[in-house]
């Protein structure tokens, strides 16, 4: 976990056992509750977004939806002015503290990928998860322009995929979304969801699944997502 996450963390949790968060004014929606910033008003549309794409997503990664928190902040100043990072989700606990002009779907994604297997297996913070977290977050972004926008170093792109299995900098998180945009073209939605569900021990099968899965090896399928992201559309 990074240390940004870990400190976050840490100061959530004394918060609650000081009782900070029980003046957030709350509203129950299905399946998520949501505890807003006192005096910050939410749009009604903001909400039920976020219902919905819950719902969607968990159908399309064939979960139950589990009932969870939704802590909403004004912005990632806000959260940052009481010591949180307010774009952190916690997949034991079914909680989420997210900010206002984030994504819809990202950090909901955590919390069903949780449902299909441990962070043992598929770490949160690691390249697979968060690029399927990308590409489900119900922006509509195409992930390989996106990608590209970044400019990323040659260094940056031939770094193997292996290094990535426990930790992503937020930065890369478009790559990330590339990486699942193009298998999802070239293989079907169906193996990434395979390949996701059998991913062990921090995703250490990696290079023996890609063989099952994808029928090339891991550094093959890295070269091929590479000649994909150069060619024009």
């Amino acid at each position: 976990m990074p240390q940004w996450m870990e400190e976050t963390k840490q100061r959530i949790q004394l918060l609650e056992k000081e009782g900070f968060f029980n003046s957030w004014p709350k509203r129950e929606m299905e399946l998520i509750t949501f505890f807003v910033y006192p005096e910050f008003v939410v749009p009604e549309n903001w909400i039920e977004k976020r219902v919905t794409i819950y719902k969607a997503n968990a159908e399309k990664l064939r979960v139950k939806p589990p009932k969870i928190k939704f802590f909403v902040y004004p912005s990632m100043e806000d959260g940052r002015k009481i010591g949180i990072t307010p774009a952190i989700t916690f997949i034991k606990q079914k909680e989420i503290h997210g900010h206002i002009k984030q994504s819809a779907g990202h950090e909901l994604a955590h919390i069903l990928l949780g449902e299909i297997s441990p962070s043992e297996n598929l770490p949160a913070n690691g390249l697979w998860a968060e690029g399927i977290c990308v590409y489900l977050d119900g922006t509509g972004t195409d992930r390989k322009k996106h990608a590209l926008s970044l400019n990323l170093s040659d260094e940056i792109i031939n770094t193997p995929w292996t290094q990535w299995r426990l930790n992503l900098s937020g930065n890369l998180y478009p790559l990330a979304g590339s990486i699942v945009q193009y298998c999802v073209e070239k293989y079907g939605w169906d193996a990434v969801l395979n390949y996701t569900n059998e991913l062990r021990d921090s995703g250490a099968n990696d290079e023996k699944l890609s063989l099952k899965i994808f029928r090339v090896n891991y550094s093959e399928l890295q070269t091929n997502w590479k000649e994909w992201l150069k060619k024009a559309d």
